[in-house]
């Protein structure tokens, strides 16, 4: 090959300059793919002031325990009692409304509380401390190939966290999270420790399960399994209109085992428009598919800002959205990876301005004329609002009757709602103003919201969505007679909720 001389060489990139700018161009990409995303900042800071993951209710507290035995925790919990001091559990300290801290009080982090403790292949079941993540358990459990039956989306959160909110997913055959839970071993509010089943007769799982850490400390939990099958990915897109009959199709054939879909917020199609993603059986199990990590968060990121500036831009995303469902239609995937979302690149950290989730709970049948009255309710455009949804997914929530605090009385679908609004007073308040709206029109549909976020409700919705309030409130008293375990969540609805209903 015969080579140029070197001022040749040199002028040939002179004269092909669109190669030079490739290399600029690509590395520029390189640098800016690289960057990390910046988290948001959240739990406990200087001066012992702590928050949750929005940040909204700060509060001193008087100091954070990092869990380390059941007996150095068992001595906490009644020298709290003798000194009459209150004690507040964590975990993620992704729930948004307080639920994991309180003024003046203890904090027990339970993230160090984090062993998987036995495997039991045969009856397929997990022992694990509550602080141990799902992430923690699917890596235990895939060499065996096998499964949760329920969890949420993202493995990132821990199991007495998920536990405490009881959580739902994807999977729409195995009941409600607290359905899975075999056995418990709980630290109660007097200092004792009990193992309790769901046929206890005192009941405590009733309360312990979507309890918010009111009724004591979760030190660890035998959970059902189930097998790591291969599923085939079916996606489609569809009118707000056809989602009853569809689902109700779905939920008839057995082939199907986790489901979930989007509802268009962009103004073009605005609560018109939906994509639906399941997952389909193929009969066969897995122990070998690594479970998966999460990546190109960084694009995702950069593809749901651009969303975030509403109007044309939220129709363009909502448009890049099902260009990307439809590339998975028929990918493979295994059940535990199924239930590994990304959430890298959601986070959001512009000052002045909070991102929050709410959800809401609609029986199935009422789903289409819920959507319906929403879309009179709601603008279809909010890129000049200083209110903006940015996401709205559908999820499956099952008839409930494990739990005190009930959220589910019957086969729902729940809303989970992505917002966002301004920091200033005013701003706020218009917030409050449209999600109570947003609530009365759900109430009237015989629905109900979810707790674990940001108390925008009042008491009185709260009171209607959550009638079993009086009889959990009665059991926290009965079962912690010194108000040891106390929550910002639980002083709003339950404290001051109670001396505003005298």
């Amino acid at each position: 090959m015969k080579l140029l001389p070197i001022k040749l060489q040199k002028h040939a990139l002179h004269k092909n300059p669109w190669f030079l700018g490739l290399i600029v161009f690509m590395f520029s990409v390189w640098i800016v793919l690289n960057i990390p995303i910046e988290k948001r900042k959240y739990g406990l800071s200087q001066s012992n002031l702590t928050t949750d993951y929005t940040g909204l209710l700060p509060e001193r507290i008087k100091g954070i325990v990092k869990a380390g035995d059941r007996t150095e925790l068992q001595r906490i919990v009644k020298e709290a009692n003798k000194n009459g001091h209150h004690i507040s559990v964590a975990g993620l300290q992704h729930s948004q409304g307080g639920h994991t801290y309180y003024k003046d009080s203890v904090v027990l982090d339970m993230k160090t509380f984090n062993k998987v403790l036995e495997i039991d292949e045969q009856y397929k079941t997990v022992k694990v401390e509550s602080g141990a993540t799902w992430g923690d358990v699917q890596a235990a459990i895939q060499p065996y190939g096998l499964a949760l039956k329920v969890t949420q989306s993202q493995s990132i959160f821990t199991i007495g966290g998920s536990l405490s909110v009881n959580a739902h997913g994807r999977d729409i055959r195995f009941g409600p999270m607290a359905g899975t839970v075999k056995e418990m071993t709980i630290l109660t509010p007097t200092g004792e420790i009990k193992t309790v089943t769901r046929n206890d007769s005192e009941e405590w799982l009733k309360y312990v399960l979507g309890g918010y850490g009111l009724f004591g400390v979760i030190l660890d939990v035998t959970l059902e399994l189930t097998e790591n099958e291969v599923y085939t990915i079916h996606t489609r897109v569809l009118n707000i209109k056809d989602y009853e009959s569809y689902f109700s199709n779905l939920l008839r054939n057995d082939d199907t085992a986790m489901h979930y879909a989007r509802v268009s917020v962009a103004p073009s199609t605005f609560l018109d428009e939906m994509y639906i993603i399941d997952y389909k059986k193929t009969g066969t199990q897995d122990n070998q598919t690594p479970l998966k990590e999460e990546h190109g968060a960084r694009i995702g990121k950069m593809a749901i800002d651009l969303g975030r500036k509403g109007g044309s831009w939220e129709d363009l995303f909502w448009e890049n959205q099902k260009l990307l469902i439809k590339s998975i239609d028929g990918d493979k995937i295994t059940r535990n990876n199924a239930m590994r979302g990304n959430s890298a690149f959601m986070e959001y950290t512009k000052p002045s301005r909070v991102e929050v989730l709410q959800e809401f709970f609609i029986p199935v049948d009422q789903y289409e004329e819920y959507i319906s009255d929403l879309k009179n309710m709601l603008p279809d455009n909010d890129k000049d609002d200083d209110f903006k949804i940015h996401n709205i997914t559908v999820r499956y929530a099952p008839k409930d009757n494990y739990t005190g605090l009930n959220y589910a009385k019957e086969d729902m679908f729940g809303l989970v709602v992505l917002i966002q609004h301004g920091l200033q007073e005013n701003e706020m308040d218009n917030a409050e103003a449209i999600i109570q709206k947003w609530t009365d029109l759900t109430l009237e549909y015989g629905g109900s919201y979810y707790l674990p976020y940001y108390h925008y409700q009042s008491k009185e919705q709260f009171q209607r969505s959550y009638p079993g309030w009086g009889k959990f409130h009665q059991e926290k008293l009965k079962r912690d007679p010194n108000g040891l375990f106390q929550n910002i969540f639980y002083n709003y609805y339950f404290i001051e909720g109670a001396s505003h209903e005298k």
